[in-house]
Formats: C-alpha cells, structure tokens, sequence
C-alpha cells in the first residue's frame, strides 16, 4: 500500500532543503562580524551595573574594552550569575535572564550555572542549528532527512536555587522547550520522554517508541550515543542500527574527537552510508561545525552573537597575557579561548583549547582542555595525544576501546617521580594486557617528544599501569554519581586522582 503522506513528505524534504542550501550560501565568515557584534554589545549593555562598572561608556576601540575588562574564569562571574539566578535585572545583560543552561560537568565539580536570554538563543542556538542542517544539505544534496525524524537524548529541567522556577536545565533540554514548532517535529523523542528523571526507564521508553519509526539522524557525544545504540539493539536482537533504521544517515557528534570511537560507530553503521558530521557547542554557546563530508575540523561561526579572543596556550595563566582577536590568529597554534556574548558572559574563559587549521575560511580544532591534561614533571600530556595514542594501540592489536581515563601516579623519594595508570573500557579486549600497555606506551612516545624524553632520557617517568575492563564500566560509575545522560562526559585525563581512584574501588 502506497503511503499516502509520502508525496508530501517529499515536496517538505525538497522545499527545506532548498531553503537550507540558499541560507549556506549567503554565509560568508568576517572579522567585520566580530567587530560589528562587540561594539553592539558594549553599546547595549553600557546601562547594566557590569557596564558602568567597567566604563562601557568610554570604550571606543576594542583595545579600550580589552584593557578596561577583566579575563573571567567561572568562579569571578558566578557572584553575577547568582544575582541572575535570584531574578534581578541588568546585571551584565539588559533586563531578567529566564533561563540558565547547567554545565555537563565537565570540570567535575559544582554544577554551573550559564545564563540564557531570548537574543542568545535566537543569534546563537537556533542559529546554529540552522547552519548544521545547511552544511550538512548543501554536501548531501540527495539526503532524505526531512523524510524522517532525527534523535536527540535531552535532559530533564530542575529547580532554580534561589527562586524555585524551573528555569534551569541542560541547554538541549531550553532548547527542546523552546524551538520553533516546525524544527521540533523533527525531532525524536517527545516531550514526556524527555524530561523523565530516571534515566535507564527513560532510555527504556524512548526505545520502545522509536524502533518503528523513520529515523534519520542522531544527535549527541560519541560515547554517549554509542551507549545508547547499543542498547537498542539490545534491545531489538538486530546487529546493527541499519537493520532498525535502513534510512539513517548522519550522526552529528559534539565537540569530541571521533577517531577512538569510529570503529564501534562502524560496527554499529557498517558500510559507507552514515556520515559523521561535528558540531562543536557548549552550554555557554554554539560555536562550529563541520563544512564539508570528511574533514575533521570546523567552521568557525563569526556572526552568531559571540565576540571571540584567544590566549596563545603558553600565555594562558600569566598576569597580563598576550590576547589576540579573530585577525591575530595563527594556523597551528594552540589557543584558549575568551567569549564575550550576548548571554552576558564577558572575556569568559570557555576552557577549551583550540588550534586553528585554515584561515580562509577560519576552521578549527579542539585540541584540549585547559584543566584535562597530566603534568608530571612537565610533559603536559593534553587528551589529544593520549586519544590518538589508544587509537594507534587498538589498531596494532587488534582491539576497540570505548573510554578511558588516565590520572598520574605520584612517588616520594627516589629518581622515580611517577607513572600513568589508566582505565580503558574495551568491547574487543587485548589478549595480552601487559604487551597492550607496552605498545600504547610507545604510540604515546611517538606523539609527545616531552613524554619520550621522561620516559626514556631522565627516566623520570616509570611505566604505565593499565586496567582493562568491560563494557559498561564507566556508565555503572555515571550512574553511582548520578551523572547519567547525553552531555555528561568521561573526564578522560586529570592530574586528580579522585575519579580513577572511585572506579578502581568499584573494582575490588
């Protein structure tokens, strides 16, 4: 029987489509942007008490904003946001904030609180919403995703501190709440699944309503939504998604690096039909995405509201660093990375290091953290090369790991300062754990000359400890701190040794 919707499902595909692809084209990068949305911000906000503190009136040249404005990290802005949070107004952004995006925990500690304002989510996260759709069209001509539905594991909302207002929640669940009718038809699951609170029940649920359903696209973190994948097929006996949704075609991925998790995405997607495009966001803002099919950097969104500055890595905790705008950059080089926007943070430290790796247009990597590496005795080992070292392990011996972590082990007395010990998750384990940590050991050697030099010169460094542990591991730790669900993440590498510690005695 012919399905009596499908004619004007294509003529929506079609007509979306077209408007996605005229919409890519009329987006042409600036600098002219960045200074066009700065001195509008200084302009508007100059009535707010941040602004007559710092003098918003008499900055006239972005050198006045940059030497009248303090760099803030979260903790010298949150005293502000808490102002927000109680309901008072013009505090750094005119009028009342109605809606505040809580972290993903990332930095593993105390929730924080990102305001969001009406302007923030129309020049920024619808935005940018838009621009991925357009990208991702305008390489895929042919795609039918506007046939089916895409899926996005959302959050639930919760109370405001002070207030008692549900107002606070995780930026897909503001987002899931308030966008426009058309792009939320689009979307799997429905309301009530999404915001359920327990989150095993409400994967459960949102299974049992989607496996017969025309479903395109997921959005979400590549461990995240792998773990998710893999409980519908659980769930359904197939062996892999395809036989549940032959129609899929994207995964949009956020901000993290895909290589270690390409191999489960490839038994999960086998063949070359599913793309995977990246999106790099934040609950603080929406900042990239992927421009083309199969690169693996970003296009920098320079007229979304956000005014960026950028502190050369080996700056990045001087008194008076060197801050370089959006025309000051250099390929290749590692920055960490300012936001001023119109959310009211200002030269806010975002946390995230990234290196550009084109000009023209402006593209870009995220290298690192600023609080995920290991500095033992100063090799400053960032995620980027311990991600790329597990890969190269995993490829050498057959194996495919699915997370990790890794903290230092530190030693008192002796020539022997410390060592790294790590927890990887495997779906395919190594058949010789001790050979396994020797191989990624050297691929580790091989992407850091410092290590290298530790290890083998000074002998500083002994070697490295490796647990290998099942599938699920990580997710029954998320679970225990009440940490499950799409944004949160595996805080691959710190010189803390808090979370490994937790897991090891989870262990025993």
């Amino acid at each position: 029987m012919i399905n009596p919707l499908s004619g004007p499902k294509r003529v929506v595909n079609k007509l979306i489509k077209t408007f996605l692809i005229l919409k890519t084209n009329l987006h042409h990068p600036s600098y002219k942007h960045q200074e066009k949305i700065i001195f509008t911000l200084i302009r508007r906000c100059k009535n707010t008490a941040f602004g007559k503190k710092y003098g918003f009136e008499d900055i006239q040249t972005i050198k006045d904003f940059q030497n009248l404005v303090p760099i803030s990290h979260y903790t010298e802005f949150e005293p502000r946001i808490t102002y927000m949070l109680k309901g008072e107004k013009n505090i750094t952004y005119p009028g009342k904030v109605n809606r505040f995006a809580t972290s993903s925990w990332t930095t593993w500690g105390t929730s924080k609180y990102i305001p969001i304002t009406k302007d923030n989510l129309n020049a920024s996260h619808f935005k940018w919403g838009i621009e991925l759709m357009s990208l991702y069209v305008k390489n895929n001509p042919r795609t039918q995703f506007f046939q089916g539905k895409g899926m996005v594991i959302w959050w639930w909302f919760s109370k405001n501190p002070y207030t008692g207002e549900s107002n606070v929640g995780f930026i897909s669940a503001i987002l899931q709440k308030t966008a426009p009718r058309l792009w939320q038809y689009f979307r799997e699951p429905k309301a009530e699944l999404s915001y359920m609170e327990n989150w095993d029940e409400k994967v459960q649920l949102i299974i049992e309503d989607t496996i017969d359903k025309n479903i395109t696209f997921l959005s979400g973190q590549p461990s995240r939504g792998s773990n998710f994948l893999y409980k519908v097929l659980e769930y359904t006996g197939k062996k892999n998604i395809l036989e549940v949704w032959p129609n899929f075609e994207c995964f949009f991925r956020w901000g993290m690096a895909i290589d270690l998790y390409k191999p489960q995405l490839q038994a999960l997607f086998p063949g070359n039909k599913v793309k995977y495009y990246q999106a790099y966001n934040a609950s603080e803002w929406f900042f990239a995405a992927q421009d083309s099919n199969f690169t693996d950097d970003m296009c920098l969104f320079t007229h979304h509201g956000v005014f960026y500055e950028f502190i050369p890595t080996e700056e990045y905790g001087k008194e008076n660093p060197i801050v370089l705008t959006l025309n000051e950059v250099e390929v290749d080089k590692d920055y960490v990375i300012l936001i001023t926007n119109n959310s009211g943070l200002r030269r806010y430290v975002l946390g995230d290091t990234i290196k550009f790796t084109t000009l023209k247009p402006r593209r870009i990597k995220i290298s690192g953290r600023t609080k995920y590496y290991i500095d033992v005795v100063g090799e400053c080992v960032t995620s980027d090369y311990t991600d790329k070292a597990l890969l190269e392990a995993c490829k050498k011996t057959d194996t495919i790991a699915t997370d990790y972590m890794l903290a230092p082990i530190t030693y008192s007395g002796g020539s022997i300062r410390g060592a790294y010990e790590r927890i990887i998750e495997f779906t395919k384990a190594p058949k010789n754990e001790q050979e396994f940590a020797k191989i990624l050991d050297k691929e580790l050697c091989n992407m850091n000359a410092y290590y290298f030099d530790e290890r083998y010169d000074t002998k500083v460094l002994w070697e490295p400890i490796v647990h290998c542990v099942k599938q699920g591991t990580f997710y029954e730790w998320l679970k225990i701190k009440n940490k499950l669900g799409g944004q949160h993440k595996i805080p691959k590498v710190s010189n803390e040794r808090n979370n490994i510690d937790e897991i090891l005695s989870m262990l025993n």
